[in-house]
C-alpha cells in the first residue's frame, strides 16, 4: 500500500508548486535471500497563488484540492499556514 507525501519544488512570495508523491515498499524473501523495493511516484501537482490553489493530476487534469488535504495531513498543514 502506498503512503503520500509532499515535495515543495518552487517557493516564492508570488508561487509555490508541491508535487504530491506516493512512496511504496515492498519486501519479499526468496531462498536465496531477502529483497526490497521501493518506489516514488508523482501523482499530482498542487499550485498556490495568492487568487486561490489548485491541482492537478498527471494527467494534467483538474484534482481535487479537498481531497488531497484530506488524504495528506501533511499537505493541509502547509496549505493552512
Amino acid at each position: 500500500m502506498a503512503t503520500f507525501r509532499i515535495n515543495e519544488m518552487f517557493i516564492d512570495p508570488a508561487l509555490t508548486l508541491i508535487v504530491v508523491e506516493a512512496v511504496e515498499f515492498r519486501t519479499t524473501t526468496t531462498t536465496s535471500g531477502g529483497f526490497m523495493f521501493g518506489s516514488i511516484a508523482p501523482i499530482a501537482v498542487v499550485v498556490c497563488r495568492q487568487d486561490g490553489t489548485t491541482a492537478l493530476d498527471m494527467q494534467a487534469k483538474p484534482a481535487s484540492v479537498e481531497q488531497l488535504r484530506r488524504d495528506i495531513p501533511e499537505l493541509d498543514a502547509v496549505l493552512s499556514a
